[in-house]
C-alpha cells in the first residue's frame, strides 16, 4: 500500500526539482547574455564588460568564471577605477582560437585595450587567470602600471588522474553543478579550495556571500570549454616571470587547497621586488572573508599607489 504513495512523492519531488532547475538555468543563461559586449580583434572575438570611472584596471577571472566573475571580484575589491573584465578563452562568449595559450590570451588582452583606446592599465589576476596576467605584464611592460596576483596560479598545474578527469567532466554539466550548489554547497566549497574547518567558522554574512558566489557560477555549461582548457593554459615557461618589471603584489592564503600557497610564493620569489601578503585563513576564497579585511585594504592601497589617474 505504501509503495504507490512513495512513488507518487518521489515523482512529485523530482518534478519540483526539475522545474526549479529549468527556471534557474534559464535565468542564468539570460543573465550572462545581457551583461557584456563583444569585440572582434586580430585574434578573433573576445567578450568583456566594463564599468566605473577612474584609472583603467584589467581584472582577469579564474576558473569557473567569465566576464561576470571579473565583475564580481572588481566590486568586491572596490575603489574608483574603470574596470575592464574579459572572458578568457572558452568561457561564456569568448571562443577558443587555434593555438590557444596564455601567451596568446595576453596578446588578446592587449588587442582589447587597443580597441577601447586604453594605453596602460593595472592588472589583477585571480586564480587560474594568473598565467595570462603574468604574461601580459611580461610581454607588455610599457602597458602595465601594476600587477596584483590574488590566490593566483603562477606555474603549471599537474594533470588530473584519468578517473578524476572523468568525474570532473561530469561535474561541468549544468544539472550536476546546479544540484551541487543546492544540495551540497559545503562539499562544493571544499572542492573550490575552502577547507571545512574554515566553513565551520564562517559568520552568517560570510556564508551568505559564499553561497551567492556559488550561485553566480551557474550556468557551468557555458564555462565548460574554458574549464577543460585550464590545464593547457597553465603550461608555459614560468621562469620568464623573473623579467617582469611591474610593481607586483601577491596575496594568497596559506590554507588554499585549490591553488596552493606555493604558487603564490613562486610569484613573490621570482618577480623582482614583489611583495607577498599571506592570508592565514580562508582558503581559495580568502579575499571574501571578513578576517582578511586588512589584506584587502593593503590591496587597495597598492592599487592606489601605482594607478593614480593621470
Amino acid at each position: 500500500m505504501m509503495y504507490p504513495l512513495i512513488g507518487t512523492i518521489v515523482v512529485a519531488v523530482s518534478s519540483l526539482v526539475y522545474v526549479s532547475y529549468r527556471n534557474d538555468i534559464r535565468k542564468a543563461y539570460e543573465f550572462i547574455a545581457t551583461g557584456s559586449k563583444m569585440i572582434n580583434t586580430d585574434y578573433g572575438l573576445i567578450q568583456y564588460t566594463e564599468f566605473g570611472e577612474g584609472a583603467p584596471m584589467l581584472i582577469v577571472h579564474g576558473a569557473g568564471g567569465g566576464y561576470d566573475q571579473g565583475n564580481y571580484f572588481a566590486k568586491l575589491i572596490g575603489g574608483n577605477y574603470h574596470w575592464i573584465a574579459p572572458s578568457r578563452f572558452g568561457f561564456l562568449g569568448s571562443p577558443i582560437p587555434d593555438g590557444a595559450s596564455s601567451a596568446l590570451q595576453a596578446d588578446v588582452y592587449a588587442c582589447l585595450l587597443d580597441a577601447l583606446g586604453i594605453d596602460r592599465v593595472g592588472v589583477i589576476g585571480i586564480s587560474m587567470g594568473g598565467s595570462s596576467s603574468l604574461l601580459f605584464a611580461l610581454r607588455y611592460p610599457q602597458r602595465t602600471k601594476s600587477l596584483a596576483m590574488i590566490s593566483a596560479a603562477s606555474h603549471a598545474i599537474p594533470p588530473r588522474p584519468a578517473i578524476l578527469a572523468a568525474i570532473f567532466s561530469i561535474f561541468l554539466h549544468d544539472f550536476v553543478f546546479w544540484s551541487m550548489v543546492h544540495a551540497s554547497p559545503g562539499g562544493l566549497l571544499a572542492a573550490l579550495g575552502v577547507p571545512m574547518g574554515v566553513q565551520k567558522k564562517l559568520s552568517p554574512e560570510e556564508a551568505t556571500q559564499l553561497n551567492v558566489f556559488l550561485e553566480s557560477i551557474v550556468p557551468m555549461g557555458a564555462r565548460r570549454r574554458g574549464q577543460l582548457l585550464e590545464q593547457h593554459m597553465s603550461e608555459y615557461d614560468a621562469e620568464q616571470i623573473r623579467n617582469i618589471q611591474a610593481p607586483t603584489l601577491v596575496m594568497h592564503a596559506r590554507d588554499d587547497t585549490l591553488v596552493s600557497f606555493e604558487q603564490g610564493e613562486f610569484s613573490a620569489r621570482n618577480i623582482p621586488g614583489a611583495q607577498l601578503i599571506p592570508m592565514e585563513k580562508g582558503g581559495h576564497l580568502a579575499l571574501m572573508m571578513n578576517k582578511n579585511d586588512e589584506a584587502r585594504e593593503k590591496l587597495l592601497a597598492f592599487l592606489e599607489q601605482y594607478n593614480r589617474q593621470s
